[in-house]
């Protein structure tokens, strides 16, 4: 028999969350029961995974918010600070925005550089013997779909965002942003620094809030990026009408920033026409496999209850996901 002194803290977690779910469904009036069945169904196994998790060393933070009623559906440590790894692209998005909508900056503007400035990655610019001249607009595409390091390092360095000092002072006016910041090293030099969850799923929603030519560009590239295998996206069952736009950040460092999987992004519905924005950061320090392959899992079952609560439902002619190919994508830490 389990009792609260035999407990283990994910266990007695489950049933505190399972408890208040109860406590919950109890006020409600048999009208907006349904509804609230599907968002505590969602609680409860998203707080299942996260257990799980943390039961084994896995820090998992995690943010889920209606964006039609504004009302956070999940929320588990969103603001413990992580590794952001290239969660942080989005800032630079963010800030970029601005620049383009105020004339400070344009998409044909042509960025060069040299051969000793490229940072290896999976982006277009960052493969030997890739070109070292490309448009601004060229640039965004690979910093979002491919997660191109040399492309973030250009946008940064070489467009009126002016430097990493000068996009963290941008970054520190916002309220919002306490812990997202670069990490600077040098003149021209940076780590991509830390995050959490509320302000990256802050910063995510600012990228696709005003709907314009700007934000279209941004919003296709992430809607279609590479990382097909890893995370939500790889559960996505192949509705015509759901969009998923999102940004992963994935990351080996386990004696520094730890090993890092993120994933962070907005699901449409156009039959329903609601929308959820969503935040699942996971670190840890451990050299061990098990941890990381339990990490890239635990993306996959959130991002699966997440999508089927927003309402990807699976079909005969769904095409089934291979099965992860995220080795092929790890990166070890950049310096930019």
């Amino acid at each position: 028999m389990i009792t609260a002194a035999t407990q283990t803290p994910a266990i007695a977690n489950t049933y505190a969350t399972r408890d208040a779910i109860s406590a919950d469904l109890s006020t409600l009036s048999n009208d907006n029961v349904a509804d609230a069945l599907k968002q505590a169904t969602l609680k409860y196994r998203l707080q299942q995974v996260i257990d799980q998790n943390e039961s084994i060393g896995v820090i998992t933070d995690v943010e889920v918010t209606d964006l039609q009623s504004g009302k956070t559906l999940v929320s588990h440590d969103p603001a413990m600070s992580q590794f952001a790894a290239s969660i942080n692209k989005l800032p630079i998005a963010m800030l970029l925005l601005q620049d383009l909508r105020a004339g400070q900056a344009h998409l044909s503007d042509t960025i060069n550089w040299t051969t000793a400035e490229v940072s290896g990655g999976y982006g277009v610019y960052d493969q030997p013997g890739a070109p070292t001249s490309a448009t601004v607009q060229q640039l965004i595409f690979d910093m979002l779909n491919h997660s191109g390091n040399t492309a973030v390092r250009m946008l940064v360095n070489k467009t009126s965002l002016g430097g990493a000092f000068a996009v963290n002072a941008r970054l520190q006016a916002y309220p919002q942003l306490v812990q997202t910041r670069l990490q600077i090293v040098g003149p021209n030099r940076f780590y991509l620094g830390n995050t959490t969850a509320d302000e990256s799923l802050w910063i995510m929603r600012q990228v696709q809030k005003t709907k314009d030519s700007y934000e279209q560009i941004m919003q296709n590239a992430m809607a279609t990026n590479i990382f097909t295998d890893f995370g939500v996206r790889s559960q996505l069952a192949g509705n015509s009408y759901i969009t998923l736009a999102n940004k992963v950040g994935i990351l080996d460092d386990p004696t520094g920033s730890g090993t890092n999987r993120h994933d962070v992004g907005i699901i449409y519905n156009s039959e329903t026409h609601r929308s959820f924005a969503y935040s699942l950061l996971t670190s840890n320090y451990s050299t061990g496999s098990d941890l990381t392959t339990q990490a890239e899992t635990s993306l996959k079952e959130m991002g699966l209850a997440i999508l089927r609560y927003a309402g990807d439902k699976p079909t005969s002619t769904a095409t089934p996901r291979a099965q992860s190919q995220v080795k092929e994508y790890h990166e070890n830490k950049v310096m930019y």
